[in-house]
């Protein structure tokens, strides 16, 4: 089976899940709900899946307010950021365009204003002509004193349009970031691995690149014996200690749980792995301690997988090869940095 059979094999068994899972708590299949449950299933969207996650271990349902703020909150801010960015940028080139030609009329009729001031200081002693001459020069004034109004209002619709920008930028930023630990989510990690595979199969002499999977070893059983908020302030601060060893290009990314991505531009295999042992061995030294009470949780270890990309496999291979060694190095004992064979 080929990388696009098995990914609309997985497809399809999402959209079977996501069926299920309406028809079982009696909701309707409205688009909202089924893309909030189809991402969970996908794992595409780390706070949708802790949020529906805590709502099954507290042993309650998912109202549907609930799951319409999942989507309004995760999902719809981002689609909608992009379609108004898109819209925004040409009407502000538009606008500018506009402005610019306002700009040139403006000039151009301050001087035609001026050569017919001058014209009817000239011609005045000529009772025949300086009546018309007069009345052009008054049209001009006042086709003049338009120009200049509507030249305002576009320099203040520009002023709109930039903070408009502004906002969306900053709306499209949050959407590409883990809103708990604050590094990327898994939408913009796949995204940007989507642009690198690309880059990489359309050039002639490519770059290589590498993928980290790397998962905190025995989270789970933290978040029994500590509590979510203790297992939350952990992921922070490891995503903080991998963030800090990156560089450059590179990207860290929460792909979902206790499990995050890093992508690693220009770097071969042998590089990717360096880097690995010397995350583990850093974050392995460091003494969890508990933000408000100072209390000391020990040790955090991590297991890595490391893939670097091969020619035309595309991006979703590269992860199923990262997590792959991944796996041997949690089977392996944990704490442990593995290569994809």
């Amino acid at each position: 089976m080929t990388t696009a059979d098995q990914q609309n094999s997985r497809h399809w068994d999402f959209a079977e899940a996501t069926l299920e899972a309406l028809r079982a708590r009696g909701l309707r299949p409205t688009p909202e709900l089924y893309h909030v449950w189809f991402v969970y299933f996908a794992e595409e969207n780390p706070d949708i899946l802790r949020v529906i996650d805590a709502v099954h271990a507290s042993g309650d349902d998912l109202a549907e307010d609930t799951l319409l703020q999942l989507y309004y909150r995760y999902i719809f801010d981002r689609q909608a950021a992009d379609f108004l960015q898109r819209g925004m940028e040409d009407f502000s080139i538009l606008v500018e365009h506009s402005d610019d030609c306002l700009t040139s009329a403006r000039s151009d009729l301050k001087n035609y204003g001026d050569l017919l001031g001058r014209a009817f200081k000239s011609l005045a002693k000529h009772q025949d002509v300086s009546p018309v001459l007069g009345e052009v020069l008054d049209q001009t004034v006042e086709m003049k004193g338009t120009i200049e109004n509507l030249h305002t209002r576009l320099d203040g619709y520009l002023k709109s349009i930039t903070l408009l920008q502004r906002e969306l930028d900053e709306t499209r930023e949050r959407s590409y970031t883990d809103g708990l630990t604050g590094v990327s989510n898994r939408v913009y990690f796949e995204e940007q691995l989507s642009l690198l595979a690309v880059e990489y199969d359309s050039t002639d002499q490519p770059e290589p690149f590498c993928v980290m999977m790397v998962d905190l070893d025995q989270f789970k059983a933290v978040n029994d014996q500590f509590g979510h908020r203790i297992g939350d302030e952990i992921l922070v601060l490891i995503a903080s200690m991998l963030k800090a060893n990156i560089k450059g290009r590179d990207i860290v990314a929460r792909y979902g749980g206790d499990e995050f991505a890093i992508l690693l531009p220009q770097t071969p295999l042998a590089d990717a792995m360096g880097l690995a042992a010397d995350m583990s061995k850093r974050i392995a030294a460091r003494e969890i301690k508990a933000k408000s009470s100072g209390a000391s949780y020990g040790q955090m270890t991590i297991s890595v997988g490391a893939a670097e990309y091969v020619a035309n496999e595309g991006g979703a291979k590269l992860i199923d090869r990262a997590d792959s060694a991944l796996y041997r190095a949690k089977k392996a004992g944990r704490n442990r940095h593995f290569a994809a064979e």
